[in-house]
């Protein structure tokens, strides 16, 4: 079956139009999903039973053992065998796959001798708790709703299994997001990792891709630490049938999104590599997590540390966390413990195991790099029963499961935000300063500026140079200075039809083609990096269209039609937010905190905005009758009469 599989990269707000910005899966590449078997490595005494409890189907046949070694066998099927696998591991043994999928019965003979040679001793780094400096800011950035709305997000797809349309929408809507929370971070990449088989290029393992995202390390950079999770979800009882997957996995990866998403907030730098991960097809054998450390071992890559989080948000009474201790690594299990003792004082934490292959940290430990799982809650029957989530595989693994919330995921958020911490080691950046609006001199003060628009010339009295007169421009322009060039000084600027007319301090005259006649001009800092990007908002269809500074663009809808552009830095991470004021509500798009809105004003007041108070943060303001409104972020309303009632500087 020959195949191309491309991903459009839509999300609930944003579309996002980079260079690299599709997923594509080369033409003549033979998918695997259309060959008749895989060879399946399982522990043998589960095995066992599986085969007695279908002593007289069809399915005990086919669960045959071809070769066992010292507790592991090796079994024969196709995909619909393994989803039947699949189910009934989950039916007897409550396990997310319970086994390992190969494309071959040699890769499943060394699959055993890895599991074999595989040691819980290896300690690779002195574990140190030393770091409060970045963590302890960190955790308390960790937000539930943000944990929340992921988990909604996800689980709203029908399904995300890995050989199902949906499975490439999942991935999908999570490499958006990923990508979306970095942008302004030129040391972070996200990109999709395909599955393709090491003995043939042009076979894939199967079509969903795993995603990756890379926070370079600034000292060490070949020493890696890994986050992951799961993204795919299944159906038990029907292969193709709806999946929501609510805890089982979008559990887990919305615990890690949040994770990134503070990460980049608190400007985070780590001297070790960082890299996120959101498997492929774990939930049928461990597929992309296999892959990925079996090439990482190849390729002689030094992981120092891996942390796996499936299902983190259904809470039983036995502990907060649950740590897996079998096909683990006990210095790095003892590290967490010691994490959540020092960060999460008033968590309760204790031990249990999950057998052969329950979840993607086995792909790493075969592979003898130190691999963790702290679990939602507890998973055997052994000492106390279990208290593990009976509706995950089923139509009803929603976030209804969890009371609507995802308060036990966070606390996975915040042991993540610790082993980052911790391990990679690291500091928050200082937030650069917010550069000064009508600084036409650089001196970090705003100066006195008066556009003449019958004869097009600029007029400022610097409060360093003193007074000039600038020739820039036409009656009919609209004004847009801004830095452009990111010298801190800002440039005198116009916007005609679509054509952005600058004329910079360092690099002089520019013109760039940037929108249509009857956009609003929006020259604000998308990207975070300093300098001004160039950037319209359509009000006919409520669609932002920004050229970063820093490379690539983005479109997307935010906004209805007649809606007015009110963007600016209004949580104070140094990236502007697209913002949109409509009959007296503040509609913001958050580059951190996503999307609110506030009533502040009535339909009939202009807006505008501006640090009034001097927090770093912009505040929203009104004009209205020649008085001033502004809803200070550092607190009150501040009400100033200054100016006519028709007209106000600086007014969208």
């Amino acid at each position: 079956m020959k195949v191309s599989i491309r991903f459009l990269l839509v999300g609930a707000f944003a579309c996002l139009i980079v260079g690299a910005a599709a997923i594509y899966f080369d033409q003549g590449r033979q998918a695997t999903a259309g060959a008749p078997d895989y060879w399946i490595t399982i522990d043998s005494a589960e095995l066992d039973h599986l085969r007695k409890d279908a002593a007289s189907s069809d399915l005990a046949v086919r669960l045959e053992p071809v070769e066992s070694r010292e507790g592991i066998s090796i079994i024969k099927l196709d995909e619909l065998g393994s989803q039947a696998l699949s189910g009934s591991m989950h039916a007897a043994f409550h396990k997310c796959a319970g086994f390992m999928r190969h494309e071959s019965l040699e890769a499943a003979r060394r699959s055993i001798e890895a599991s074999l040679r595989a040691t819980s001793d290896l300690q690779l780094v002195d574990y140190t708790i030393d770091n409060e400096a970045a963590v302890v800011p960190m955790i308390a950035e960790a937000a539930e709703p943000n944990v929340r709305q992921t988990i909604i997000d996800l689980s709203a797809l029908p399904n995300r299994r890995h050989n199902l349309q949906g499975g490439l929408d999942g991935a999908n809507m999570i490499l958006t997001k990923w990508r979306n929370l970095v942008v302004g971070r030129s040391d972070i990449s996200v990109t999709p990792y395909g599955h393709f088989s090491p003995t043939n290029p042009d076979v894939f393992l199967t079509q969903q891709p795993s995603i990756v995202m890379t926070i370079q390390g600034t000292e060490f950079p070949d020493e890696i630490v890994v986050l992951g999770g799961h993204q795919d979800s299944i159906n038990g009882s029907n292969s193709t049938g709806a999946a929501p997957g609510a805890d089982d996995d979008a559990s887990g990866i919305a615990s890690l999104t949040e994770a990134i998403r503070v990460i980049v907030a608190k400007g985070f730098r780590p001297k070790r590599t960082i890299q996120f991960m959101a498997y492929a097809a774990e939930e049928v054998g461990l597929i992309g997590s296999n892959n990925i450390a079996q090439n990482y071992r190849a390729q002689n890559k030094n992981v120092i540390g891996v942390m796996q989080l499936d299902m983190t948000n259904y809470s039983g009474n036995w502990a907060d966390i649950v740590m897996i201790t079998d096909n683990t690594n006990a210095a790095q299990n003892q590290f967490i413990r010691d994490l959540a003792a020092e960060y999460l004082p008033t968590l309760v934490v204790k031990d249990d195991a999950c057998g052969y292959g329950c979840s993607d940290h086995k792909s790493w430990h075969d592979q003898n790099y130190p691999a963790s799982m702290p679990f939602e809650a507890k998973f055997s029957n052994t000492g106390a029963p279990r208290q593990y989530n009976t509706l995950i595989h089923t139509t009803s693994d929603t976030i209804a499961r969890s009371n609507n919330n995802a308060n036990h995921a966070v606390k996975f958020t915040k042991l993540a935000l610790s082993f980052a911490g911790e391990l990679a080691k690291g500091s928050i950046a200082q937030a650069a300063p917010e550069p000064t609006k009508f600084d036409f001199d650089g001196d970090g003060k705003a100066d006195v500026s008066v556009f003449r628009s019958n004869g097009g010339v600029w007029h400022t009295n610097n409060s360093t140079a003193g007074y000039s007169a600038i020739p820039f421009g036409l009656p009919t322009d609209q004004i847009v200075p801004a830095d452009f060039d990111g010298d801190g000084k800002t440039d005198v600027a116009v916007y005609r039809d679509g054509i952005w007319h600058l004329l910079r301090s360092q690099a002089g005259y520019t013109s760039v083609l940037w929108g249509l006649a009857g956009d609003i001009p929006q020259p604000e800092d998308f990207d975070g990096d300093g300098t001004a990007d160039i950037a319209v908002f359509r009000p006919s269809n409520g669609t932002w269209y920004i050229l970063r500074s820093s490379g690539g663009s983005s479109i997307y809808q935010f906004g209805l039609n007649g809606d007015r552009a009110v963007a600016s830095d209004f949580d104070g991470d140094g990236v502007a937010d697209a913002a949109v004021y409509r009959g007296g509500i503040w509609h913001v798009l958050g580059s951190n905190q996503g999307y609110y809105s506030l009533q502040f004003g009535i339909a009939t007041d202009t807006a505008m905005t501006g640090d009034f108070d001097g927090d770093g943060k912009a505040d929203p303001t009104v004009f209205r009758g020649g008085v001033w409104y502004s809803l200070r972020s550092a607190g009150g309303v501040s009400i100033i009469q200054w100016g006519a009632r028709r007209r106000c500087a600086g007014c969208r």
